[in-house]
């Protein structure tokens, strides 16, 4: 883990090994999917996924609700009631491990070009940013994420239209946060001392 120059982050990297020719499988492990999207010679940086703790927090009062939901039909001593209730918790069961995957698959992903975002178990979606068009990072914690140690890092970019603004539920957000700053830094460059305010 050692840096290629000045104010790049000290992260590992793994440079994309150019696809063989011919028709490419389909790949289904997220940083195989993650290769997939990177051009020639375009190294990663840091990869992050969505923070499971998280995940399973703010699920927690709706799985909550949902037993004493059942529990509450189940004592009124109706059967087809407590089949139905069953079979809405089953259906919940089901949505929250499709949610997981989803957010599981979920990849924030900066490079040496960018700063990505893929997405997706069947139907993907990959969105971007410039490290030139980065205009402003915020950094947001609420309780919930304090709890669950994640935060959501928003990102201001020069292209107003673009969807991909809010990194949700970062897994290591003192380690992403670190490693973006640096990346702008390096991309853009820092102020120098000399034309500080106050400096001759």
């Amino acid at each position: 883990m050692t840096p290629d120059g000045p104010g790049v982050p000290r992260v590992v990297r793994r440079r994309r090994v150019p696809p063989p020719a011919g028709k490419v499988p389909r790949r289904w492990h997220p940083h195989d999917i993650v290769d997939s999207y990177l051009v020639p010679d375009e190294r990663v940086v840091l990869s992050e996924t969505r923070s499971l703790r998280a995940f399973l927090l703010a699920q927690a009062p709706w799985l909550v609700l949902a037993v004493v939901a059942v529990g509450a039909v189940a004592s009124l001593d109706q059967p087809l009631l407590t089949r139905l209730a069953v079979l809405a918790v089953l259906a919940l069961a089901v949505h929250l491990v499709l949610e997981g995957l989803k957010a599981w698959y979920t990849r924030y992903v900066l490079t040496d070009l960018r700063v990505l975002r893929v997405s997706g178990v069947l139907n993907r979606n990959a969105e971007f940013i410039p490290w030139g068009k980065v205009t402003d990072i915020t950094r947001r914690e609420s309780m919930l994420q304090w709890l669950a140690g994640t935060a959501t890092i928003r990102i201001e970019s020069a292209n107003e239209r673009s969807g991909f603004r809010a990194i949700d539920d970062v897994e290591d957000p003192d380690r992403f946060y670190q490693a973006l700053v640096e990346m702008v830094d390096h991309k853009q460059g820092r102020v120098r001392r000399a034309d500080l305010p106050g400096r001759r």
